[in-house]
């Protein structure tokens, strides 16, 4: 069972990370579109937020009932709505830590100022607590918010995780909520 989860997740990531492009967003680098098509090129509504981007967020994590504090830093690579985040994180909840160094797929609902997203990947966490310290693979589900409308070089994000991780004796489960900036790359 853990094999063909495993299998199944690595192809997804393959499959998503080879969909990525380049788009030129000047309309001069364009000489094979009309007058009319470049002036449609670049009217609202019309996507052309492929890239990348960097970012960190901070915020609370409640892992098994106790509440600690989360921090993480990430890259986007951006294309047609769906993104692909590899991402460190680290939280640290009473005498409890993890570092963990994961790959979430992000599918954008909309193209507008606010921008609701859901995503979902698998991570390495480095657990430690007073009992044990293992390294075990994470299932992450989540999603939130993207304010693009406030600044001209970064965008305000609100966001909520389900993180699972997987141990042989019993598993780990908690909900972390972060904000963060994240700043295009031009």
């Amino acid at each position: 069972m853990k094999k063909t989860f495993l299998i199944l997740t690595l192809t997804l990531i393959l499959i998503s990370n080879t969909s990525f492009s380049q788009y030129k967003t000047q309309t001069e680098q364009l000489p094979f579109l009309s007058l009319n098509q470049r002036s449609t090129f670049n009217k609202p509504g019309v996507d052309v937020s492929s890239g990348a981007s960097m970012g960190f967020n901070m915020g609370v994590a409640s892992i098994e009932s106790e509440v600690g504090f989360a921090i993480g830093a990430f890259a986007e690579l951006k294309s047609r709505g769906i993104s692909f985040l590899p991402q460190t994180n680290y939280w640290n909840v009473k005498k409890q830590t993890n570092f963990e160094i994961a790959g979430l797929v992000r599918f954008y609902l909309t193209k507008k100022a606010l921008m609701p997203y859901i995503d979902g990947g698998l991570g390495i966490n480095f657990y430690n607590s007073q009992e044990s310290n293992v390294t075990k693979l994470g299932i992450i589900a989540g999603g939130g918010v993207e304010l693009t409308n406030l600044g001209t070089s970064f965008n305000l994000l609100f966001d909520g995780k389900y993180k699972l991780i997987i141990n042989d004796k019993a598993n780990l489960s908690g909900v972390i909520f972060t904000a963060g900036l994240k700043f295009p790359l031009k």
